[in-house]
C-alpha cells in the first residue's frame, strides 16, 4: 500500500472540500446580502410609489417630482418613473448593484438587485371618520355648493343625518364634531335620523371648526388634506320608509365637500359644502379603509400599492 500516495488524495479532497464549504459559506452570506438589499430597494420604491401617487390625477408631473424626491430621501436613485394615460396609477422601478464579499473568491464581484412599484388612486370602498351626514346619488361638479344638511322635502321627516354610531342627538353631535367611530362600506344599509338636530347640528360643527388651528385658516383655495372643514358624506340612494317617512338607504359611495356656512336654527337650520376632488388624508382615523377600481368615482380617492 503506498501511504504517500494515499495522503495525497486525502490532501487533494481535503482542498475540494474546503473550497466546497467556501463557496457553500460565501453563498449564505452574500445571499443575505442581497436579500436585504433587495427589501431595503423594494421599501424604498414602494414609498416613491405611495409619495407620487399623492398627486394624481390632478397634477402628473408633481407626482414624478415628488416620487423622485421621496426615492432619494432613501437614498434610493429611480430608473424610470411612469404615469399611466389615465393619470390614476404611477410605477416607479429602481436597481442597485450589490458588491459581494465571500463570493469574489469564486469571481463574482457584485450583483444588480432590481424592484418596482405601482401606486394608484383607487375610490373608497369603506371609511371609518366619515360624518353622520348624507347626500343622494347624483352627479357632482367640483367647487359646486350642496347642501348637506336641509328641511326635507315632501313630508319625509328627513333632514339628512345617519345613525352610524347609533341613535340619539347626543351621539349625533359627537360624530358630527370627530367622525364616526363605525366603519362603513358601499353597499351598508343605514338608517336615517329623523328630526331636525337643529342644536346638536350647531354645536357639533362649532366643534370640529374651532379645531382649525391652520395660520391662515384652510379655505376652499388654499387647504390642507386634513382640514377640518373637509368632511366625507355617505353617498346614498334610499330603499325604505316608514309611512311617508324616509326609514333605510343604502351607501353607493364617498363623497369629500369643504364646509363653508351653518347657519339657522329649527326648519331653517343647514349646512353647505362645496364638492372636492381629493384623496382621503392620512391623518384621519381610517382604518377600515379599502378601495377598488370598480366603485363608482364620486371624486373622493385612497391609495394602494397595486401587484406587479
Amino acid at each position: 500500500m503506498n501511504k504517500n500516495k494515499d495522503k495525497g488524495s486525502i490532501a487533494v479532497l481535503t482542498v475540494l472540500l474546503l473550497t466546497a464549504l467556501l463557496g457553500f459559506g460565501s453563498l449564505a452570506t452574500d445571499v443575505a446580502i442581497l436579500y436585504a438589499e433587495k427589501s431595503n430597494l423594494q421599501n424604498a420604491v414602494d414609498a416613491a410609489a405611495l409619495a407620487g401617487s399623492q398627486e394624481l390625477p390632478q397634477d402628473p408631473q408633481a407626482a414624478i417630482n415628488k416620487a423622485t424626491e421621496y426615492a432619494s430621501a432613501n437614498n434610493t436613485v429611480l430608473g424610470s418613473v411612469i404615469i399611466s394615460a389615465d393619470n390614476k396609477e404611477i410605477k416607479v422601478t429602481a436597481e442597485k448593484d450589490v458588491p459581494l464579499y465571500l463570493a469574489r473568491v469564486l469571481g463574482i464581484e457584485s450583483k444588480i438587485v432590481e424592484a418596482s412599484a405601482t401606486a394608484a388612486i383607487l375610490s373608497p370602498t369603506s371609511l371609518t371618520g366619515v360624518v353622520p351626514l348624507s347626500i343622494t346619488n347624483q352627479e357632482f361638479v367640483f367647487g359646486q355648493e350642496y347642501t348637506l344638511k336641509s328641511a326635507p322635502e315632501n313630508d319625509s321627516g328627513w333632514f339628512g343625518p345617519l345613525r352610524i354610531d347609533g341613535q340619539g342627538s347626543p351621539v349625533y353631535e359627537g360624530a358630527l364634531a370627530y367622525g364616526s367611530n363605525s366603519p362603513v362600506a358601499i353597499g351598508d344599509i343605514i338608517e336615517v335620523e329623523p328630526g331636525n338636530m337643529s342644536g346638536p347640528t350647531q354645536s357639533g360643527l362649532a366643534t370640529r371648526l374651532s379645531s382649525d388651528t391652520r395660520i391662515p385658516q384652510n379655505t376652499f383655495e388654499d387647504y390642507d388634506r386634513d382640514a377640518p372643514q373637509i368632511m366625507y358624506i355617505p353617498v346614498v340612494e334610499v330603499v325604505s320608509h316608514s309611512g311617508n317617512s324616509v326609514h333605510e338607504v343604502e351607501v353607493v359611495g364617498f363623497a369629500a365637500f369643504f364646509v363653508e356656512d351653518y347657519t339657522g336654527s329649527g326648519n331653517d337650520s343647514f349646512i353647505k359644502g362645496r364638492f372636492l376632488q381629493t384623496l382621503v388624508s392620512s391623518g384621519r382615523d381610517n382604518s377600515s379603509i379599502s378601495g377598488t377600481e370598480e366603485s363608482t368615482d364620486f371624486g373622493l380617492s385612497v391609495t394602494k400599492l397595486m401587484m406587479d
